[in-house]
């Protein structure tokens, strides 16, 4: 289905690229202002500004920014987890067909990354062994820089429109993200030469599931204002 999904999506933005270039606008009646657009995506939050250089490419550079806490309580520990999405992105674009359908790459200054504290009620198990602990931190986070790619389409590219619409589908490859885990505790325990066997031992494995990640997909949209 998802598949299905994408490649209509394709089609249209090729069909409406298609019709614009053979629209009774003269080809060579291309505006090439200046772009602003606040964007909601799988990045969080954010806000574009784009130049077009000529009817077939342009550049845009924009931020993203979302911040979620949540706080739970097991039946082990209480959990405080906290989600921050926070990039700067560079990016050109190439539209084959002069009108609205790009194709993009470029980089995201990458700053995501998660936080989770649990604060143990009992006993707390690490790597099968159970410890009478204060803390345990973990902390994830991603390259600082990662390339990006994707398909999509500005419908102000190239005319004369102040008000249309964006969307873009890619993916980000940030390489798999780095574990980071820490106890807090009676230093007889935290400084035991087993435990600190088994707090590594917990994060390797940890950090074998991370390695499977290593692309951060992509869905944006958002209105286009140019000037």
């Amino acid at each position: 289905m998802k598949s299905t999904i994408l490649v209509l999506l394709i089609f249209l933005a090729f069909s409406y690229s298609a019709s614009s270039q053979n629209s009774s606008t003269p080809q060579n009646d291309y505006y090439l202002g200046f772009r602003l657009a606040p964007k909601i995506s799988t990045l969080g939050g954010g806000i574009e500004i784009a130049k077009a250089f000529t009817p077939n490419f342009g550049v845009r550079g924009g931020l993203n920014y979302f911040s979620f806490n949540y706080d739970t309580n097991e039946d082990d520990a209480k959990y405080d987890l906290d989600l921050e999405l926070k990039s700067i992105g560079f990016f050109g674009d190439w539209h084959p067909f002069k009108g609205s359908f790009r194709l993009s790459g470029g980089i995201l200054i990458n700053g995501n990354q998660f936080k989770s504290k649990a604060k143990p009620t009992a006993p707390f198990q690490i790597n099968g062994t159970s410890y009478n602990l204060d803390a345990v931190d973990l902390e994830i986070s991603y390259n600082a820089v990662a390339p990006y790619f994707g398909i999509g389409w500005d419908t102000t590219f190239g005319n004369h429109d102040n008000w249309g619409f964006c969307f873009d589908l890619g993916v980000i490859y940030s390489g798999a993200a780095t574990a980071s885990l820490s106890a807090l505790g009676a230093p007889t325990v935290i400084t035991n030469p087993t435990f600190l066997a088994n707090l590594e031992s917990e994060k390797a494995s940890l950090q074998d599931d991370l390695n499977d990640l290593e692309w951060w997909p992509v869905l944006s949209a958002g209105l286009v204002y140019q000037f």
